[in-house]
């Protein structure tokens, strides 16, 4: 397809216009008449986000809980590239599960690993390098990293020999359509209800599983019921509950080395909070002598 100058009439004839500021995009976000989401973002990044855009309408087909891509284009009076999707209704589920009691976080929870298996089934382009090369080579990269910083020993002891005695668990694993941000701040709860699953903008392909690796990190703080339906529904049909958890916690201390990394590199006066959900990730799998942690098993 090719990109087009904005059709400013979605918003001349809107009725009303109002910002969305939270989350860690750096898009600029509007919704117009709480129908469409319009992302603005400079120009220059519009060939990347056109790939955003035919993927995300692929993965539409697969749910109605989430956004439908309808266009994209510059908007060259203001040098900004742009997005339009459908505007999913409700409030992100970091601020919303807390007012809720527990039987409907683990309900919504549900839903959520369930509409989030149906993405999953979207294969990747056929140039697309088999999973346990790409992550190994990011692991090992990861891991080079963490050994330069100051970080506690038993911290990088504990974690590098746990990824190199299961880094054989990658072999063989599937490459379909990640999410790649599955926490609950990008889900929507709307009357009481799961109602989407928004954020794509770090939309990538490799093991299905890799999606949930964040649920110890960032959504138990959040809600255990919920994280825990998370699990349950995505679960729902699977047979094989013991090589989940095995992936799930090597894919779990992978990424506390990338966190740590991350967080020291880019958001340095963040590092307490990040060693602090590390702590909590390591007492949960008893150091990763336990594969299933205990926030499941409460």
């Amino acid at each position: 397809m090719k990109a087009e100058r904005m059709d400013l009439s979605l918003i001349k004839n809107a009725k009303t216009i109002r910002p969305i500021q939270k989350g860690f995009s750096t898009d600029e976000k509007v919704v117009v008449d709480e129908t469409y989401l319009i992302k603005l973002f400079p120009e220059e990044n519009l060939p990347n986000r056109i790939e955003e855009f035919e993927t995300a309408r692929r993965v539409s087909v697969l749910s109605k809980k989430v956004p439908k891509v309808i266009n994209y284009g510059r908007c060259k009076e203001a040098g900004k590239g742009y997005l339009v999707l459908t505007y999913l209704p409700g409030v992100d589920g970091e601020e919303a599960l807390k007012r809720l009691p527990a039987a409907d976080q683990h309900r919504i929870g549900m839903v959520a690993g369930r509409e989030l298996k149906k993405l999953h089934a979207l294969e990747p382009p056929a140039d697309v390098l088999p999973w346990e090369v790409v992550k190994k080579k990011k692991s090992d990269r990861y891991l080079k990293k963490l050994e330069a910083l100051d970080v506690e020993f038993t911290i990088k002891d504990t974690l590098r020999n746990y990824i190199h005695r299961n880094v054989g668990l990658l072999k063989g694993r599937p490459n379909r359509f990640q999410h790649d941000d599955f926490h609950p701040s990008n889900i929507l709860i709307h009357d009481r209800s799961f109602s989407g699953i928004i954020d794509f903008q770090r939309m990538d392909w490799g093991d299905p599983l890799h999606d949930l690796h964040k649920l110890g990190f960032f959504s138990k703080q959040v809600s255990v019921p919920f994280t825990r339906g998370v699990v349950d529904g995505y679960l729902q049909e699977e047979d094989n509950h013991e090589r989940f958890w095995e992936l799930y916690a090597l894919y779990s201390a992978m990424h506390l080395v990338s966190a740590i990394v991350w967080c020291k590199e880019h958001t340095p006066s963040q590092v307490r909070m990040f060693l602090d959900r590390t702590y909590e990730v390591l007492d949960d799998h008893d150091h990763f002598t336990r594969t299933i942690p205990k926030w499941y098993e409460m």
